[in-house]
């Protein structure tokens, strides 16, 4: 059986490609010997032999242009035309490094900028979480309006029972509980994040232990086994990764657990969103005793997770999971009352934890863009004004039988090597970017450290770089595979560029201006908002305060009058360290924790509840603080248990509680205890964020209160020479003298005040500083581009300037020309920048504090700005302009 034709075509083809002399030589030898059997052929009719031989070449039709014929017939010439292009377009960037090297760097910053954004991008958003399927996951949780607070409370543990049986929406469930224990017995105490979990929660997320096995169900009912499951964090360093750490026992606050499992490196459940130093590093079985259950309004925390079933949308669970709530509240109507009704939210695992990082990632993404766009701009605006330097060459092409698609493919070539290189270049400068990035990023975007540049980053760089060549390379690509060879000609003796392409370019360094605007008066206005939450009074003064935490665990102090001592043991002898001026403890600090309890007032309706924040501090705690007690008196060792219960409130709760009634001696009723009675008003302090309204606030004392925050205690010691910056040895002397009356006490979270302020500002700082930083970058680059377009008009123009010289134009006049043409359209730039940032303002409202988006200062100045850098950037050609010589400019001519 004969091959196919096209089978046989194939090895000719190849051939041809890779053996191309050979086969051309044996394509001219046969064009040959049919031209002379043709010419004999004709000789024999009778002709003569010139006659002949030029019958023969007619019949032929031209033996070049046969010979083309033939070539395409092989179907390989575009691969050879390629290669002769490639070569060409390399020659000739490398016969203009200085073009070329402009051009590189250029666009090295724009595709930089965009790489090491994508990472960040592509690490935080775009890679799924190590979980099987982590789009099918659903969290729940529930808020309680009255409360003022967030959706993410969790729900009761009767609750969670509910939603787990009822639903019809998850094909498996989990629970999940924040907690912290005391890991003590081996070496120093150490504080771990910890987890409590129900059994099903391992395989709900798909994740296997890398070494033993996780929990059972008998594990996780009431009574089971003391088991834990650790991280594989603190599998490295507490057991050096010791494979025989299995059956082993660790001491969680004070209690043996035995550990079953270490789980790989990847799994961070449920702390993928938060900063290393706060991610889980054990898990524990989760029970509910039968009171916990029964008592819905105990307290929230219960986190539910979920897994949607086959064909059930994340619309539709939100649905079910309300018609859950609704209905045990309507049985439970005498707990649910008005002002305690629940409000279940359903949303998205993943898109949890990424809600915090997504308005930054946003602004990045719209900044990186522009700054790209304007570095393809400055070298549309190159290439621009180097075609017009190129119409004689192109027009000669043309002439001698160049298609318009070879013009176009040899300009684009030339685009697509600039774009490869500016890729090249600008993957070294993403490297850098993201090293700073990680460096230089806020503590609390926790994956921020995880961001590298990954393969799919450096595919996205290779099509960035295919892109900008297609973008900046396509307009003068077509103006150059359109020229006519008699007006190219015509056009290369002309002084200066086309009307069409000067207009070009100057429209291109408009739309540069533009943008630069747009990041200009964006990065100013974040700028500004960083400035105005740095002025928000704290309510302390953060200078000098050192902060070091540890937690008495009920196992170890289950006689609250035992901790009582200690604690006020340690606060005697923190006093009396060198440097100590005033010592305090607390169990809640502002800006860094926050707890909220329910009260009614005296003499309100049994119903009638509020919300406020609590801490519960130490005498002392204001002085440490450096906060002001402005009417009655501070918490005191005299306020014991055994005397009346008192309480310090802030001015927002007497504004909003006790509006036109005296706070001191108002009464209050706190969990069914007895009514505490308000002995202290101090000045408002800001507990979550700096730009958020400081909420009403009740301090207890901690040597007169018991409560489940009891155990937490965070110690303050406020230096008699206040500095920004806590020397290193005085976080030492306080763990040394905390380990002198209990060595099994841990110390973590060691800060200063002035840190957790810092902490507190973190990412608006970061994004103000991203922001300006690709604003000034923007402005550089359009002021380059400008400074490129006037400087290569002026040397276009020297001909015509030299003649206006020459006719009595004053020198000054011709630098104000100059420079005016520079101003006009910096001033065209402004107005359309002002106008897209008129259009798209409201996406920048949110990010914005204590300033309007429309800020008269901030949008005036930065036209203001942008105006006087083109005018910089215009000094120097206007200067060359003024001093052409016009008897050297016209002899040149």
């Amino acid at each position: 059986m004969r091959p196919e034709p096209w089978l046989r075509k194939i090895p000719l083809r190849l051939r041809s490609l890779f053996r191309r002399a050979q086969a051309d030589q044996e394509l001219d030898d046969e064009l040959r010997d049919h031209l002379a059997r043709k010419t004999q052929e004709y000789v024999a009719r009778g002709m003569t032999q010139e006659d002949a031989h030029r019958r023969a070449r007619l019949d032929l039709c031209g033996i070049e242009q046969t010979k083309e014929r033939c070539r395409d017939a092989r179907r390989v010439n575009w691969i050879q035309d390629l290669i002769q292009d490639l070569r060409f377009g390399l020659r000739m960037l490398r016969k203009n490094p200085g073009f070329t090297s402009i051009a590189v760097l250029t666009l090295a910053l724009g595709i930089g900028a965009n790489t090491a954004v994508f990472s960040a991008i592509d690490t935080l958003l775009l890679q799924p979480l190590p979980y099987v399927h982590p789009e099918q996951l659903m969290l729940v949780s529930e808020s309680v309006p009255t409360m003022g607070g967030g959706d993410d409370m969790g729900v009761a543990a009767g609750e969670y029972l509910d939603y787990r049986d009822r639903n019809r929406s998850f094909a498996e469930t989990a629970a999940y509980q924040d907690d912290g224990f005391n890991v003590t017995g081996s070496g120093a105490p150490l504080r771990v994040n910890a987890s409590r979990a129900t059994a099903s929660l391992f395989s709900l997320l798909g994740v296997r232990p890398m070494v033993g096995r996780t929990f059972t169900d008998e594990e996780s009912r009431p009574g089971g086994d003391n088991v834990v499951v650790i991280s594989y964090g603190l599998w490295k360093t507490q057991y050096g990764g010791d494979f025989r750490v299995l059956g082993k026992s660790i001491k969680l606050d004070e209690r043996p657990y035995s550990i079953i499992g270490v789980m790989p490196e990847s799994f961070r459940f449920p702390s993928d969103s938060t900063p290393a130093n706060e991610r889980v590093q054990l898990w524990v079985p989760l029970s509910f005793a039968p009171d916990q259950i029964q008592d819905r309004l105990r307290e929230f925390g219960i986190h539910f997770i979920g897994r949607l079933k086959a064909g059930v949308t994340e619309e539709q669970a939100p649905q079910d999971i309300q018609a859950v709530a609704d209905g045990f509240m309507q049985e439970h109507r005498d707990l649910y009352s008005g002002t305690l009704r629940v409000v279940p939210r359903t949303f998205s695992y993943s898109a949890h934890t990424a809600s915090k990082v997504r308005p930054l990632l946003l602004l990045l993404i719209a900044a990186v863009a522009c700054v790209l766009l304007i570095a393809c701009a400055n070298v549309a605006n190159l290439l621009l004004a180097r075609a017009s330097h190129r119409t004689r060459e192109m027009a000669i092409r043309a002439a001698i039988g160049a298609a318009r698609r070879r013009l176009m493919a040899q300009c684009l070539i030339e685009s697509l090597f600039l774009a490869l290189l500016g890729g090249i270049s600008g993957v070294l400068l993403a490297w850098a970017l993201v090293v700073e990035l990680r460096h230089f990023g806020p503590a609390s975007q926790a994956r921020l450290q995880d961001v590298r540049l990954h393969p799919a980053v450096l595919g996205f760089t290779l099509l960035v770089s295919v892109l900008t060549s297609i973008l900046f390379g396509l307009v003068p690509a077509l103006r150059l595979s359109q020229v006519s060879p008699q007006v190219g000609m015509k056009e290369s003796a002309q002084a200066g560029p086309s009307r069409t392409t000067h207009t070009l370019q100057r429209r291109v360094v408009i739309g540069e201006i533009a943008i630069a605007l747009l990041l200009l008066i964006g990065g100013s206005l974040l700028l500004k908002s960083f400035v105005n939450v740095l002025n928000v009074p704290f309510g302390f003064d953060p200078n000098g305060a050192v902060i070091v935490r540890t937690l008495f665990d009920p196992p170890r102090y289950p006689d609250p009058l035992k901790r009582e001592a200690v604690q006020k043991e340690l606060l005697d002898r923190l006093s009396h360290l060198p440097g100590a001026n005033t010592v305090a403890a607390a169990s809640h600090l502002p800006l860094s924790d926050d707890r909220q309890i329910g009260f009614r007032l005296e003499n309100a309706p049994a119903n009638e509840f509020h919300w406020a924040e609590n801490s519960l501090v130490s005498p002392e705690y204001f002085r440490a603080m450096g906060m002001s007690v402005l009417r009655g008196r501070d918490i005191s060792y005299g306020d014991t248990r055994s005397t009346q219960p008192v309480a310090v409130v802030n001015q927002t709760f007497a504004k909003k509680f006790l509006e036109g009634i005296d706070p001191l001696g108002a009464r209050f009723n706190w969990g069914g205890r007895a009514e505490f009675s308000i002995v202290g008003l101090v000045n408002d302090v800001h507990i979550s964020a700096l730009d958020a309204d400081p909420p009403p606030m009740i301090y207890l004392s901690m040597f007169q209160v018991e409560s489940g925050a009891s155990a937490r205690t965070a110690f303050i010691v406020r230096l008699a020479r206040p500095t920004e910056k806590a020397p290193q040895g005085i976080f030492t002397a306080v763990q040394q003298v905390i380990w002198a009356v209990d060595k099994d006490l841990p110390t973590y979270d060691t800060t200063t005040l002035a840190v957790l302020v810092s902490e507190s500002v973190a990412q608006r700082r970061f994004t103000a500083l991203l922001m300006n930083g690709f604003a000034l970058i923007a402005l550089v680059l359009a002021s380059i581009g400008l400074f490129g377009v006037v400087s290569y008009a002026v040397s276009e123009r020297t001909r015509e300037l030299a003649v206006r010289m020459a006719l009595g134009a004053n020198p000054a006049s011709i630098y104000w020309t100059v420079l005016g043409s520079g101003a006009t359209m910096a001033v065209f730039g402004c107005v359309a920048g002002l106008v897209a940032f008129g259009l798209g303002a409201r996406l920048l409202r949110p990010a914005l504090y204590e300033v309007s988006v429309f800020d008269p200062f901030t949008v005036g100045l930065a036209p203001l700005l942008l105006i006087a850098s083109a005018l910089l950037a215009c000094y120097w050609p206007a200067r060359r302009a003024m001093r052409v010589d016009p008897m050297v400019a016209l002899r040149y001519e």
